[in-house]
């Protein structure tokens, strides 16, 4: 087995995703084994359930926003104060949220995604 970087490996198992194939077609179409696959996508980690394959409907979650008058948050809105909340996603994705206003909704939205347990252990 020769030694591979994460990005090659990124690139072989995103052609194997790509191919429609399962694992074991795709390594014998490909001369690879399906030992050494494995082993490459458990040494960078990407066996864990979020890194597989994503819904066919392409569809987003839905998220249930309200304005800070019209709902009672269990966090401190004065200690949230106006400044600015970042969330860094995987992939590069970042979000930000300045004001009251935002902070608020940006407080919602974490606190939904927590609560349905969407985030990576």
């Amino acid at each position: 087995m020769r030694k591979m970087s994460k990005e090659e490996f990124l690139e072989i198992l995103s052609r194997q995703q790509r191919s429609g194939l399962t694992i074991k077609d795709f390594c014998v179409n490909e001369a690879y084994t399906e030992s050494s696959f494995y082993y490459w996508k458990g040494k960078f980690g990407l066996s864990r359930p979020y890194h597989g394959e994503r819904s066919s409907s392409g569809e987003f979650a839905p998220v249930n926003l309200t304005s800070p008058s019209t709902s009672n948050p269990s966090y401190d809105r004065v200690a949230m104060g106006s400044g600015e909340i970042q969330i860094e996603f995987p992939g590069g994705i970042i979000a930000r949220f300045s004001g009251m206003a935002e902070s608020h909704a940006a407080m919602q939205l974490l606190t939904q995604i927590c609560g349905h347990h969407v985030l990576p252990e």
